[in-house]
């Protein structure tokens, strides 16, 4: 599947993008559009460009606070209503260690907003690619992280010491 990549008052954006890539090619995914956004006026026109030519598109913004800057105008635009705590209702809320992002679909299509922050994405993207993988039929996973039997290790280890004596 291909997606779209927008970057929206970002400064990290290589590290974002490899750490995106690495993730989404996990799932057949690629990205073949990324662009730039820095004027706030042009945020709602680069995304729906982006929409035009593809089902997802990721949109990357600069977050001081807990969430991306994009995230207001963009619930503005699409008319997403929001609870007495500010956050969106009907929106799946993707939790970083310290940040949110969010995942809006429609019926054929999903934007995901997230924070300009690596180590952030990472936390986010194990719930963002699955439900991805669900809308969209996706193939893939994650790559499980094997660790090793240190118990075995240590035992053998322990053995040839005792056999060397």
């Amino acid at each position: 599947m291909e997606a779209g990549l927008l970057f929206d008052f970002s400064r990290r954006t290589s590290s974002c993008q490899r750490v995106l890539g690495r993730c989404a090619g996990y799932f057949g995914t690629k990205f073949s559009e990324v662009r730039f956004c820095v004027r706030k006026e042009n945020l709602s026109g680069a995304i729906a460009r982006l929409l035009k030519k593809y089902p997802v598109v990721f949109v990357v913004g600069s977050a001081p606070g807990s969430r991306p800057e994009c995230a207001e105008p963009v619930f503005a635009a699409l008319r997403v209503p929001l609870g007495a705590d500010g956050e969106p209702q009907g929106i799946l809320r993707l939790a970083g260690a310290k940040k949110s992002g969010y995942l809006i679909e429609s019926a054929d299509q999903a934007i995901l907003l997230l924070p300009d922050d690596p180590y952030e994405i990472l936390k986010m993207a194990p719930a963002a690619f699955a439900r991805l993988q669900l809308k969209f039929s996706l193939a893939g996973d994650f790559p499980k992280i094997e660790h090793p039997d240190y118990e075995k290790l240590i035992s053998a280890c322990m053995e040839k010491q005792a056999a060397a004596e």
